[in-house]
């Protein structure tokens, strides 16, 4: 079949506005926050009924784009720079914690899916719509939700101590560290073909614990 449209990403963009909206053509990263707060917030029971809770999403979505921006500062050096997002990431979930704490518990299992997707969604609307990001790919932590906990059980990945939405941070961070020694590929490549329902290869596997 042959085309002959002289449009370059004319049907990208297209494509962009469709799933995420008009708004990703003037606040692209308000987007992603935004897209990543409805891949969990049927799990944040009880928040809409709150006389404050209104504000306090709110709150949150500034901690987070605020965080974000942090983020984009922080790796420009080139230290240890996994330990730099990791801490960051700590740091960013804990923030958004202390956000509600007091009105309503929320847990680091809600706010890593928080973190985590709108990362991907970043990711996924492009280094031309939202710049700055890309030298953080290789450190970011895989989203975990029930399909790609599932996924990651045939590969060894044990059962969590409770609901994925009501992990602590601990058990969380100690399960992307599994997930780092388990494959070669980063994070985010292994959750992103997990959640396609794709099989890792074997050459992407560790030697070790394989």
């Amino acid at each position: 079949m042959n085309f002959y449209s002289k449009l370059t990403r004319g049907y990208e963009d297209y494509l962009m506005r469709l799933v995420f909206g008009s708004k990703v053509e003037t606040d692209p990263l308000s987007v992603c926050v935004d897209t990543a707060y409805l891949d969990f917030n049927r799990t944040l029971r009880g928040i809409s009924k709150l006389e404050n809770g209104a504000k306090l999403h709110t709150d949150a979505v500034d901690v987070l784009t605020n965080s974000l921006g942090e983020l984009k500062e922080t790796l420009k050096t080139p230290t240890d720079r996994q330990t730099t997002f990791d801490d960051w990431h700590d740091d960013t979930c804990a923030k958004l914690i202390s956000v509600y704490n007091g009105s309503h518990t929320v847990y680091g299992g809600q706010v890593q899916k928080w973190v985590n997707m709108t990362l991907k969604y970043v990711y996924t609307l492009g280094e031309e719509r939202i710049s700055g990001f890309e030298v953080a790919y290789p450190y970011c932590h895989a989203p975990l939700d029930k399909i790609v906990i599932g996924q990651l059980a045939k590969y060894g990945f044990s059962a969590l101590t409770r609901a994925w939405s009501r992990l602590d941070y601990h058990e969380y961070f100690e399960r992307q560290k599994w997930i780092r020694n388990k494959f070669l590929l980063v994070p985010l490549d292994v959750e992103f073909l997990l959640w396609l329902g794709k099989a890792i290869e074997v050459k992407h596997l560790r030697k070790v614990g394989v």
